[in-house]
């Protein structure tokens, strides 16, 4: 019994931590929550506005969010921001998002539109999948906050620490530990089989329930504290030093010395530029994760308190899609405030207008001249 009660305690806990909503789908058919045994009309009304705020969000977020993701990638796979600052990190993080995307549609397709996932080694793949996409994606976001941090606060080291060289072992070496970090979900997955609808679904293996509960506290630090703590601390020095670096830089702009700072002034204005953008990036990724790691937190603390009600499912699963959201909005990021992915993505278009036979060869070089004439 003691070990039934642990099992739904943790159910609870997973249905908020991500990697695991992949084997634990909040779904009416499997879900491990434990409601209020009174539900009103009130209630069911709740529960339904969820399942349908479910249905629409998910299936639209990794459709627009794989498609926004893949074009990102292009962008700064190309020979125009190859070469540019955290490109490498931006690439990786596009990747690793759509990875995470694809699993969540298979298991949202699986719990509610049709049983997919029933065998056990495609469930383990998924798993293992999810585990790693959404390590990799919060540590990526901490890496090239990170080399905004050194080439705004500390410019002299910059040179030194924010190479492509140290980008590309910083993003492998991620890769090894989250390879290392997650493999023991090969062995902890199971396919479950659930009498009253007739099929086998992604679960967990119950003799493992104690090691996944410590396992879910170590994933909550790695993925949700340490990165959050680091993200904002470097984000207010970031903003800090370049509130100080546009007072400076409006007190040297004089007539008598414009000409002198000229060049380095726009040097300057190139950083801060892409600072911005990334500063932007990762401090919307903290909002919109936000309410679900809170979420998750209270779960994993009040672990005595098993029963929820719809008004707390509800909030668990708005946090969910704001979650969700967080591993698509990056290419509308860099869309709206990045001025050279915005060059970028306009000589792709040309480009592919060109190819196409969509334009002539005339009017293409005149339009991209007119985009390498952009500051």
């Amino acid at each position: 019994m003691d070990d039934i009660r642990q099992l739904s305690v943790l159910n609870n806990s997973i249905n908020i931590l991500i990697p695991h909503e992949v084997l634990l789908k909040p779904q009416p058919a499997n879900t491990s929550i434990m409601f209020d045994d009174n539900i009103d009309e009130h209630g069911m009304a709740t529960y339904n506005i969820a399942k349908l705020m479910r249905n629409i969000c998910i299936p639209t977020i990794v459709f627009i969010g794989v498609f926004g993701n893949f074009v990102s990638i292009l962008v700064f796979a190309s020979n125009y921001l190859r070469s540019s600052s955290s490109s490498t990190f931006l690439v990786a993080l596009a990747f690793v998002d759509n990875v995470f995307l694809l699993c969540l549609f298979l298991s949202w397709f699986d719990g509610s539109v049709k049983n997919i996932l029933t065998s056990l080694p495609l469930c383990r793949i998924i798993a293992y999948s999810t585990y790693m996409s959404s390590f990799l994606s919060v540590w990526f976001v901490v890496g090239f906050t990170v080399e905004r941090h050194i080439a705004i606060c500390h410019p002299l080291h910059a040179k030194l620490f924010c190479t492509k060289v140290r980008e590309r072992i910083t993003v492998i070496s991620l890769l090894i530990i989250s390879v290392c970090l997650y493999h023991f979900s090969f062995w902890t997955t199971d396919v479950a089989i659930y009498p009253s609808e007739r099929i086998a679904r992604c679960s967990i293996d119950k003799s493992f329930v104690h090691f996944l509960n410590i396992v879910t506290w170590i994933d909550t630090v790695l993925t949700m504290l340490i990165p959050f703590l680091l993200i904002c601390y470097m984000n207010i020095r970031v903003a800090f030093t370049a509130a100080k670096f546009q007072e400076k830089r409006k007190a040297c702009l004089s007539l008598r010395d414009a000409k002198s700072v000229r060049l380095g002034t726009f040097r300057s204005k190139q950083q801060m530029r892409v600072t911005r953008t990334l500063f932007l990036v990762s401090t919307t990724f903290l909002v919109l994760n936000l309410p679900s790691h809170v979420s998750k937190l209270s779960s994993l603390i009040s672990l005595s308190t098993l029963d929820i009600n719809m008004t707390q499912y509800l909030i668990q699963e708005i946090s969910q899609i704001l979650y969700y959201f967080s591993f698509s909005m990056n290419f509308f990021l860099y869309a709206l405030y990045g001025k050279h992915f915005q060059k970028s993505l306009r000589f792709m278009y040309e480009s592919f207008k060109l190819t196409c036979g969509c334009t002539d060869r005339t009017g293409y070089l005149q339009r991209t001249m007119t985009l390498r004439s952009w500051v």
